[in-house]
């Protein structure tokens, strides 16, 4: 267990230390304030603008999704470039099982993903809670804040870090960057409605919808809540399961 916290602990402070870490936190954050920052024009182009939990859900359903694709291009490779850069071998000069490695990999990157999206949602939260024109009560931020993080961000946060971390240890590089761009442009032409929304969505899902109801349309149907839910966890426990099955992968990656 020690040398999976260590192998964690590695993958975490190499990651958040990174310059495009925060770059990609900057340019994700502010296009957020671009499409939401509550001015009179934007008060005026959205509804809603005006509620927390509304504000809330629009950045994860929509400006996440631009903050978790950069995360992927971040997070592609890692077990590559153990290769490359020998850090394999210095990890292996020491008893150190598949069972080791690959989980701490894995979880390396879960973490790294959701503390980046927890401080981009806190840091717009912030934001919106000091320029709204507006007199808010400090819990109606906390709490649609506290229920994205705990609703959409575990669970996008684990699908998308087992995605990039996984599937570039297995497949060609250049191919997971195709399908990734694939994947995530797929995500950002989504359209919302008031309909259920397809299980698939990243971001954009029904988990959402447990954050924010629209008023006109207070109906959530939990069977597609639910669906999304199992394909965020459940992808992404399953390319987290990738390595472990592909042959000559602990010797020869």
């Amino acid at each position: 267990m020690s040398k999976i916290i260590t192998i964690i602990r590695y993958e975490y402070k190499m990651q958040i230390k990174r310059p495009a870490t925060w770059g990609i936190l900057l340019a994700a954050t502010l296009l957020s304030l671009l499409d939401n920052f509550p001015s009179e024009g934007n008060l005026a182009r959205l509804e809603f603008l005006n509620q927390p939990a509304y504000y809330v859900c629009r950045i994860i359903s929509f400006d996440a999704l631009l903050l978790m694709f950069g995360l992927v291009f971040l997070l592609a490779g890692r077990f590559p470039l153990d290769n490359r850069t020998g850090m394999k071998s210095l990890l292996m000069a020491s008893p150190l099982e598949k069972w080791q490695y690959v989980p701490g990999k894995l979880l390396g990157g879960f973490f790294y993903a959701f503390s980046v999206l927890v401080i981009f949602l806190a840091l717009n939260m912030a934001i919106y809670f000091v320029a709204a024109p507006f007199e808010i009560h400090a819990l109606d931020c906390i709490v649609p804040l506290l229920k994205a993080m705990a609703v959409c961000g575990l669970p996008v946060s684990l699908f998308v870090s087992f995605l990039a971390v996984a599937l570039p240890g297995v497949m060609d590089i250049r191919l997971f960057y195709i399908l990734a761009a694939v994947l995530f442009g797929f995500n950002a032409a989504h359209v919302g409605s008031a309909e259920a929304t397809p299980f698939y969505f990243i971001t954009s899902g029904d988990l959402a919808r447990l954050i924010w109801v629209h008023p006109k349309w207070p109906f959530v149907d939990m069977g597609s809540v639910l669906a999304n839910g199992l394909f965020l966890v459940g992808g992404g426990l399953i390319f987290g399961v990738l390595p472990f099955l592909k042959r000559g992968f602990w010797r020869f990656v």
